[in-house]
């Protein structure tokens, strides 16, 4: 098992950006967006608890603060999104609300402002796509949010990992193959 560390946490932000890449896809697909988005992030915010649970068993985040909140968390992103999908005036977009609401204080939680800023760009698109009908310009909210939220997982990555060095050139002539 890893030990605890906060960029453990760039495996669901990753999660959470191919949800919104998919998202747009739905949106710009479908007749009917406000069924079909709703449906579609119920169904891939479960899927996506359930990958997070997983890779959190096997490389655990920094868990800061305490287990109480975090349990808080979980259940209320589950009551949220079945709640939210239902919910017609939000064109679908309530789950994604309740997605970078949770990253928000998820981000508060780990001390991670870089998780916390991607939370807020994902609520700060979902805002606007919360009242434009127009599938397009839903798709492409949804794309800004899932190009921010995707950087964050990277920052995140090179948290825990760093940067890979650059290979150096070798002249052939100094290896003495022959």
């Amino acid at each position: 098992m890893s030990s605890r560390h906060v960029g453990n946490n760039w495996v669901p932000l990753v999660g959470m950006s191919a949800l919104f890449l998919g998202g747009a896809a739905v949106d710009l697909m479908s007749t009917s967006n406000i069924a079909a988005v709703s449906a579609y992030y119920a169904f891939g915010t479960l899927l996506l608890v359930v990958v997070t649970a997983i890779w959190f068993f096997r490389h655990p985040p920094a868990l800061l603060g305490a287990w109480k909140a975090y349990l808080y968390t979980v259940c209320a992103i589950g009551a949220g999104v079945l709640f939210t999908s239902t919910v017609a005036p939000l064109n679908g977009c309530g789950t994604w609300l309740i997605l970078g609401g949770a990253c928000i204080y998820y981000g508060v939680l780990e001390r991670a402002r870089v998780i916390v800023t991607a939370g807020a760009a994902s609520v700060l698109m979902a805002l606007p796509a919360a009242f434009i009908t127009a599938p397009v310009w839903g798709g492409a909210l949804q794309a800004i949010a899932a190009a921010a939220v995707v950087t964050a997982g990277y920052r995140l990555h090179l948290t825990k990992y760093g940067r890979r060095t650059p290979g150096r050139d070798i002249e052939l002539s100094t290896l003495n193959l022959l």
